[in-house]
This record gives structure tokens, sequence and C-alpha cells, in this order.
């Protein structure tokens, strides 16, 4: 009976959950739910589409954050596009629960985006509840300061079933549909266009791919060429934006307005 008692507030928050599919209030009463199980600094739902900006559903904010709009202002300007999840979004991933570390480039922890963006908004731990939805995918993220456990995301695998189905619920009652045209959107090559700079294709691949966090050699069996020619590019990219390094070059695209 204690052991029923003490789980109480999770089939309650269950309730509210199923109660509100197809109403705005489901994405905080989701998002609550989740927060039974374990704690949580920030929850975003978004929907990521390749060439679209991605549409923010609704945020959530448990820590006094100075500057959030601005943050999330700053992510749909252009820093989704160095997001792991929408990356892996883009390139296809499988409907379920997927961490931070199992789609971040190898060396993300040691990109500038990551010491300077991504970890004051989202924090060191964020999982994603994904499904794809009408060639596009929709995320509930959940970011934390702290990396989650490995007991907490056995956790949020025991319930991710019943999330994603009510996630996929959610969306069939609100009848939300993924417009077929492709308006123009931040695009990473017009980004370095931007800094006055004309870059070869390959060097703007390899701003991207070091701006993510990819090491060299990982760059190079991405890109299929030798890490010598990594080098290269990495050489004569710095050279035409006038930087020693991605720090730099990082700072150089936040300041391309």
């Amino acid at each position: 009976m204690d052991a029923l008692l003490k789980e109480l507030p999770l089939h309650q928050g269950l309730a509210r959950v199923f109660a509100s599919l197809g109403q705005d209030a489901f994405w905080r009463a989701l998002v609550d739910c989740l927060r039974l199980l374990v704690p949580l600094d920030n929850a975003l739902a978004a929907l990521m589409q390749q060439g679209r900006v991605p549409s923010l559903l609704a945020d959530f904010e448990f820590r006094a954050v100075a500057g959030e709009g601005e943050d999330l202002a700053d992510y749909c300007a252009g820093m989704y596009l160095l997001d792991p999840f929408y990356q892996a979004a883009c390139a296809g991933i499988a409907d379920g629960l997927h961490s931070l570390e199992s789609v971040a480039p190898d060396q993300f922890q040691q990109s500038e985006y990551y010491l300077s963006y991504f970890r004051s908004v989202v924090g060191n731990g964020e999982l994603q509840f994904l499904i794809n939805h009408q060639g596009a995918v929709l995320g509930l993220s959940l970011g934390r300061q702290t990396s989650f456990s490995h007991a907490e995301f056995g956790r949020l695998l025991c319930v991710r079933d019943w999330v994603l189905a009510a996630m996929r619920r959610h969306l069939q009652l609100c009848a939300l549909e993924v417009p077929a045209a492709q308006p123009a959107a931040g695009d990473f090559t017009v980004m370095l266009e931007g800094l006055g700079a004309r870059l070869s294709e390959r060097e703007s691949e390899a701003a991207r791919l070091i701006l993510q966090g990819f090491s060299s050699k990982a760059m190079a069996q991405h890109m299929g060429i030798s890490p010598e020619t990594v080098k290269v590019h990495r050489r004569n990219l710095y050279h035409k934006l006038n930087v020693s390094g991605h720090a730099e070059l990082f700072a150089l695209l936040l300041r391309r307005d």
C-alpha cells in the first residue's frame, strides 16, 4: 500500500497528461509528469525539418536565467544549425528516447558552440523524446546543468512508449501539419558567405564540422578525405576569415550581423 501511495503523484500526473491531449496545456502537463521521475532545469518542444527554422511549440525554464528569450532568439537565428539533435533529425533518426552523447560529434563538449552557448542554454545533459511526423521530427528536449545518470535514463526509458504515444496522439488531435513549401531558412553556407569571405564548398563544410565539434579524424571520415587534406581546408578557411582557431571562428559567426 505504501508503494502505491508513493506512486500516486505520477498516476495523477498521467491523468493530467491524458486530459490535456490536443490542448495548449499538454506540453506543460507532460513535462511536469516527467519531472516527477527526474529533476529538470528546462524543456523545449520543437518541430525540426531540414531547410526550415525549427518551430518552437513550447518552452519551459525552471531556473532563474537572465536572457532566456535572447537565447531562444539566437537559436532560431542560426544556432540551431549546430545543434546535434537538429543535425540528427535532418540526417534521419528513429523514434525513441535519445541522449546527447548518442548524437553529438566526438569533440562536441570541446567545441566553442558547446562552451559558449549550448552549456548555458541547455546544460551539460540533454535527452530528447523524438518522433517522426510528416517528413519532420518532433522533439521534446529535457535539459539539465548536470548530466543524467544511467538510473535516470532508465526511468525515462521505462515510460518512453507512453510518452511517444501521447506525443503522437497530441499531434493528431491538434492536426499539426508540416508545410510542404520550403521557405528560406538559415543555411550554414549562406551564414558563412555573410562573413565576407569566399569559401569553397569543402571549406564551408569543414567550417561547419569544426563548429559542430568534430575532431580532425572524424572530419576526415565524414568528408571522405585524408586528415592531411582536412588540415589544408582548416588552414585555408582560417586564413580567408582571418581567425586563428575555432573559438575566433565561432565569435565571428556570432557577430555576422
